[in-house]
């Protein structure tokens, strides 16, 4: 079943030294792009967890966003930020001076700049991390592929609903397509049948150029090879994997089968079905953009 390249994914974990968070989003990609929004004290396990993600997604602009809280140490990770303090108590003054007040800068004032305060970010290698944080984002890849496969399921009915109305237009094609070259052939028989009489055009010649004619409005071929191309859309859609390229290539062949129809055919009611034929393929293309 194919997997809709649109999704998000959360997964949580948490312990008695840390609380982790992970959440993911997927959208439309011609490629796989990962981004890792990490806090520094978890780049060391970037690349680990991009691998991780590679095995659940195959295509799409993926964004992981993982947040940590270090419990058990929080406390010991702070640090005062001394130069930023001197810092921000002169802008204080400054502005205080500009604006012409007597009130005296308090505590409360400098607590305002939350950076002043901000835990140390310290890089960590820790194997029980690494097992947890690991488990955790493939939780989260499972919940998104959960979303991805119901969203997946839902276009390939409407896709297989689509590919069965576009079938049973090019039968409808085939069947009026094969009237056409004789329909051709007797209108210019009948119109050029006086000039014959009267010697002005040899007989043997206009047979072979009727028979030309004929030829070039008969659309049997084209019918027969979107036939082909119906079959193996149905096919593809039937497997898994990264689909959504082999399904716009094949749509493509569709609307170029479609374009020599229109460009061949004589009959109106046939040239009207080639419009609508060619207005379902769009919409099957715009639905196969989704898919992975």
């Amino acid at each position: 079943m194919p997997y809709s390249m649109t999704g998000f994914g959360r997964a949580e974990a948490k312990n008695d030294r840390y609380e982790l968070a992970a959440e993911i989003r997927n959208l439309n990609n011609r490629y796989l792009e990962i981004g890792l929004r990490l806090p520094k004290s978890l780049a060391a396990y970037e690349f680990s967890l991009k691998d991780i993600v590679k095995k659940y997604v195959l295509r799409g602009k993926v964004t992981v966003t993982i947040t940590f809280k270090d419990v058990l140490n929080l406390t010991e990770n702070f640090s005062l930020k001394k130069e930023s303090v001197r810092f921000y108590r002169m802008i204080l003054e400054q502005i205080t001076e500009e604006a012409g007040l007597s009130d005296p800068i308090k505590l409360e004032h400098l607590l305002q700049f939350k950076e002043l305060l901000e835990p140390d970010d310290l890089e960590l290698k820790d194997e029980e991390l690494e097992k947890t944080l690991n488990a955790l984002l493939e939780e989260a890849l499972i919940d998104l592929n959960h979303m991805r496969r119901a969203e997946g399921e839902n276009i390939a009915t409407d896709l297989q609903q689509r590919i069965d109305s576009i079938e049973q237009k090019v039968a409808e094609m085939a069947r009026k397509g094969s009237e056409n070259p004789r329909q051709e052939l007797e209108k210019l028989s009948t119109r050029l049948e006086d000039l014959i009489h009267s010697g002005e055009i040899n007989r043997d010649r206009l047979e072979l150029e009727l028979a030309l004619i004929s030829d070039r409005v008969d659309i049997s071929e084209e019918c027969t090879r979107m036939q082909s191309h119906i079959k193996l859309f149905r096919e593809v859609l039937g497997t898994g994997g990264e689909i959504g390229k082999k399904l716009t290539f094949i749509l493509q062949e569709m609307q170029r089968e479609s374009n020599t129809i229109g460009s061949k055919t004589t009959d109106i009611s046939i040239a009207h079905g080639v419009i609508q034929l060619k207005e379902e393929i769009e919409k099957i293309r715009e639905q196969v953009q989704n898919l992975e």
